[in-house]
């Protein structure tokens, strides 16, 4: 048996004593009893059962605590606290031993629209890459968080899977809670410019020799002014600056304590359960952070109720409940644990994501994160990681060829390119694959580019592929009001409107009928039949949308190196039509499943030449192809390697996805299937130690 040290902790041990958890070699007692996963919907309740019940199926989860998905229930919006409550509410039903659990919630629902690599599996299983075994934030999350489970009594602890807490208790090891009662919130020393977007302590009574200390919190306030920290007294002292951040280049700055991670006991569980009884359903956005948190505290004021400002959707009542909530809470303590030796790392946005694992060697040393991690060559003669392998980049999880080059600040997850890919700077590449036929010549993937390759489902319901494709610097979350306006929409730092080179007669048939005008639901990206046809469709688009006068030129190799898919080798790329731009659907020459070789061509008029052609409904009924509420042919290609649709003209056009359309069609299963086997075969070729 292997129980937590008592000594000063490194992050590197908590994370081998998991690895160890995660082989069965330590009781329950050093671990969480229940862990609970919000999310959204129902649908995305699913993925998370099944990423869960996979990793289990695998060893890779501890199997002395019990697992739960729990979504939020359907219409309005409840926020995290709303979800909080209603997740507790469900959770007595299968957990009767609950008043005696230590309980972790992680509250992991949403689109994650900021890091789309993480839309389709969710936030909670983005990989990390650490060691020789498949850490995701859901790992790490639990792993960090294990040398709290060991000192707080049984009650619920409240975290986010996007978030890094690293930490060390330093000279103060035999700190609990055990005596205490009501809310403990973890606390971090930050510049003040963080803590104008978090929730900031007022704390009283502190040692500044301790490097962790439990201390009363006399007020919370959340995301204040630089004045509204210091009127309140939240500015630290020079002398409980903690050496390691005096000597960075933020040592002129004024620090503060912020939040991230909070636990409560029971009695305030009775409190949540008995006010959701009498409150549900909730209709607002309650949050888990600034209703619960703020009315805590001696020194806590109702004055942030009717503060606004930080409130996404103002809904009828809102302002009713929030008082209801504060009346319920207030008055009950709030303890911090002072963690002066500790740092916060989100991990939110493709930004941070690539900064992070990238080049960000604070967190790479103190979590031992790989640079190539649990990756391979797929050729068994390759012995070392080749010299174009730059050094910021980073390999998860991917089979890959030695002369493959990877530029500084690239991320490549879960990939196969057992031929050449050439990956420029500042880049994610998630799921896709490229194995090449012996003829074409290397691939470019251009700088500040995310693709990533997902299995959904046709309209029809067949198995096909999407790849998605980004530019890093894109937003997904803004929107416009109207069709006019849809110009002002950035997709590659150039109007959306300008790389329709082919304009679609009603721009709402763009978005689709009801959904919002933004990049999120902007239906770009075509069917194809299997995985590689689809990232090379995909790829040679975004060539045409980038630099249609400069293909297969490359900062980091000649053009007679490099070259994009679009080639006129029949082994390469066929157009649809002769236009481009990223919605237009190209058909691929390279072999089929079955060994046959037939492209899909287009004649001029659209017309369908030399393909065999089933013939089904949009809405996937099987009524002879007609389908009788708008009078269109949706036509899927067996021959072709793409789903296209046929109008009542008999023209031909590519069945088009946008992301959300993606998620909402998204084979998830076959997507865990397919890293799983992915794995096995990096596994049979794995070489010797090469991940450090």
């Amino acid at each position: 048996m292997v129980v937590m040290k008592k000594s000063t902790l490194s992050m590197a041990d908590v994370l081998q004593e998991y690895d160890q958890l995660r082989e069965g070699h330590v009781t329950a007692a050093a671990f969480w009893d229940v862990v609970v996963l919000t999310t959204s919907d129902a649908a995305q309740q699913q993925v998370y059962e099944l990423a869960i019940n996979n990793k289990l199926k695998l060893k890779e989860l501890p199997t002395s605590a019990r697992y739960h998905v729990i979504h939020d229930p359907p219409g309005a919006k409840i926020g995290s606290g709303g979800s909080t409550m209603y997740t507790l509410s469900k959770l007595i039903e299968v957990e009767p031993q609950w008043k005696t659990q230590k309980i972790l919630l992680m509250h992991a629902g949403g689109s994650s629209q900021r890091l789309p690599s993480a839309s389709v599996l969710g936030k909670a299983f983005t990989t990390i890459p650490i060691g020789n075994r498949i850490y995701t934030m859901f790992d790490v999350k639990l792993a960090l968080l294990m040398p709290f489970a060991e000192k707080l009594p049984p009650g619920v602890f409240i975290c986010c899977p996007d978030t890094f807490e690293t930490f060390t208790f330093g000279n103060n090891t035999d700190w609990n809670f055990e005596k205490r009662r009501g809310f403990l919130a973890l606390a971090h020393p930050s510049p003040m410019e963080i803590g104008t977007g978090h929730g900031v302590f007022v704390l009283s009574d502190r040692n500044s020799k301790l490097d962790t200390e439990v201390l009363t919190c006399s007020k919370v306030l959340q995301k204040p002014t630089k004045r509204m920290m210091r009127d309140e007294g939240a500015v630290l002292h020079p002398s409980e600056i903690p050496d390691s951040f005096r000597m960075s280049a933020a040592t002129s700055q004024e620090w503060v304590f912020t939040d991230s991670n909070y636990f409560f006991d029971h009695s305030i569980s009775h409190k949540l359960l008995q006010f959701f009884e009498e409150n549900k359903p909730i209709t607002g956005e309650i949050c888990a952070y600034g209703d619960f948190l703020q009315p805590l505290g001696s020194e806590a004021d109702d004055a942030y109720i009717n503060n606004c400002k930080n409130i996404m959707t103002m809904s009828p009542g809102l302002l009713t409940i929030r008082r209801k909530v504060y009346d319920m809470l207030k008055g009950n303590p709030l303890n911090v644990i002072a963690l002066k030796q500790s740092k916060f790392y989100h991990i939110g946005t493709l930004k941070e994501y690539i900064e992070n694992f990238c080049s960000n060697d604070e967190l790479r040393e103190e979590l031992g994160l790989s640079r190539f991690c649990y990756s391979a060559f797929a050729s068994p003669s390759s012995t070392r990681v080749p010299h174009s392998f730059g050094e910021g980049a980073s390999v998860l999880h991917s089979l890959i060829t030695s002369t493959c080059s990877f530029s500084p600040c690239s991320v490549v997850e879960y990939c196969k390119f057992t031929a050449d890919v050439t990956i420029q700077a500042n880049c994610v590449i998630s799921n896709c694959e490229y194995t090449g036929n012996g003829s074409c010549r290397p691939l470019l993937i251009p700088e500040n580019t995310f693709m990533q390759t997902v299995p959904v489902f046709s309209p029809s319901g067949e198995p096909m592929y999407v790849t998605l494709v980004f530019g890093i610097n894109d937003d997904m979350k803004a929107k416009v009001s109207s069709l006019p306006n849809v110009s002002s929409i950035s997709y590659f730092d150039r109007s959306l409107t300008s790389v329709l080179k082919q304009p679609f007669t009603d721009l709402t048939d763009l978005f689709g009928h009801g959904n919002p005008y933004s990049l999120w639901h902007a239906k770009l990206f075509p069917l194809s039949a299997n995985a590689q046809s689809s990232f090379l469709t995909a790829l040679s688009s975004l060539h045409d949308l980038i630099a249609p006068s400069k293909r297969g030129l490359s900062a980091n190799a000649s053009s007679s190196r490099v070259m994009t898919p679009g080639c006129s080798n029949n082994n390469c790329i066929t157009h649809l039509s002769n236009g481009s731009g990223p919605h237009l659907c190209k058909a691929s020459a390279e072999p089929n499943t079955d060994g046959r070789n037939t492209p899909y061509k287009s004649t001029s008029n659209g017309s369908t030449n030399g393909s065999i052609v089933d013939v089904v409904s949009l809405n996937g009924s099987t009524n002879g192809g007609h389908d009788s509420t708008n009078g269109k042919l949706a036509a899927h290609n067996t021959c072709a390697n793409h789903v296209v649709a046929v109008n009542g003209n008999g023209k031909v056009h590519p069945v088009l996805y946008s992301i959300a359309d993606v998620i909402k069609y998204k084979d998830a299963k076959s997507m865990i299937d397919g890293r799983n086997e992915l794995s096995v075969r990096i596994k049979d070729a794995l070489l010797p130690d090469i991940s450090k």
